[in-house]
């Protein structure tokens, strides 16, 4: 089999998979998953340009996890 034969093999089988029932829920899911991500990656933008305080105050309390967590007794 050619390279170009297995491409277009592979091509044809990809094709199958997305115009399947299964294929549309794996899109919807992946388009679903990239809109919230892009939202939420918009929001913290959006939030870290207006309030910088509050980028800072969860600094201080992670912060003050890390420190709790690393103490010497159990």
């Amino acid at each position: 089999m050619s390279k170009s034969t297995r491409w277009r093999a592979q091509l044809s089988a990809l094709r199958t998979f997305l115009r399947s029932q299964r294929g549309q829920s794996v899109v919807e899911s992946s388009v679903l998953l990239a809109t919230l991500l892009g939202m939420l990656g918009a929001g913290g933008l959006y939030l870290s340009k207006t309030h910088p305080e509050m980028m800072n105050a969860l600094n201080t309390h992670v912060r003050g996890f890390y420190f709790t967590l690393s103490l010497p007794f159990p």
